[in-house]
């Protein structure tokens, strides 16, 4: 049986997300519960936006697997293209 580790509200990580993690903090419970906005994209993950600073965000992508990837400090520019590429609406 393959193990996960979890956020402190007790989200699953998939590998991906805790390597990333570990590379960059955000609280991804944080992120989740207090979200600015939120999309859905094309594959059925759910995008969770909070907004850090004036052109400044976090982002949390998570799926049915758990939490699959998080991106700290993403300008707006970024979130954009993001949203074009991936399909959130």
């Amino acid at each position: 049986m393959e193990e996960y580790d979890y956020t402190p509200g007790g989200r699953r990580l998939t590998k991906h997300a805790a390597r990333r993690l570990v590379d960059r903090y955000v609280d991804v419970d944080d992120v989740i519960d207090n979200f600015s906005q939120r999309f859905a994209q094309d594959d059925g993950a759910q995008v969770f936006v909070k907004r850090r600073k004036a052109n400044g965000y976090d982002v949390v992508i998570a799926d049915s697997a758990g939490i699959v990837t998080v991106l700290v400090n993403v300008s707006k520019r970024e979130i954009h293209n993001l949203a074009r590429n991936y399909g959130w609406r």
